[in-house]
């Protein structure tokens, strides 16, 4: 997979762990599903994750592999394929691979890097942890997940 880096733009820091949490904070308030969160818990979610750089082509998860990390798209996209047909397609602010976390269950569709690609991991416990202590998240997340079972999405996913 793609190679685990601090944030890009940082320049050279002369305490790299606090510009790099610095960025990581200021990437997470940036996406529509970390609204309403407060600085203090972006820190704390950001401690916990990983920020990822992939290329075009790189695969995130495939079916039947356990689900052990979501990932939340920075910068670029990419593809979801279900039974090797495209059933949607994910940017900046989505986040992949939770369903697997919150149901505990080995993912259901493969998801590759259609662009180059930014992406922030977080480990299951990082998920867990962040909808215990953040009911904002907790609530973006359940929306997040209705809508993807919603019947318009269901029938695309069952095709």
């Amino acid at each position: 997979m793609g190679a685990t880096m601090p944030f890009p733009n940082e320049g050279p820091p002369q305490n790299p762990r606090t510009l790099a949490a610095a960025a990581q904070v200021d990437h997470l308030a940036g996406l529509s599903l970390f609204t309403g969160c407060s600085k203090r818990e972006l820190r704390h979610l950001a401690r916990s994750t990983r920020f990822e750089l992939l290329e075009p082509g790189d695969v995130l998860f495939a079916v039947g592999q356990p689900s052990r990390e979501a990932f939340v798209i920075v910068a670029g996209r990419v593809v979801v394929r279900r039974n090797g047909r495209k059933v949607a397609e994910r940017g900046p602010g989505d986040i992949v691979g939770e369903l697997g976390l919150l149901l505990q269950r080995d993912h259901v569709a493969t998801v590759t890097a259609t662009t180059p690609l930014e992406v922030l991991v977080l480990p299951q416990r990082a998920l867990k942890e962040a909808v215990d202590e953040l009911p904002g998240l907790a609530w973006k997340l359940l929306q997040t997940v209705a809508d993807r079972m919603s019947p318009d999405t269901t029938s695309q996913l069952t095709r």
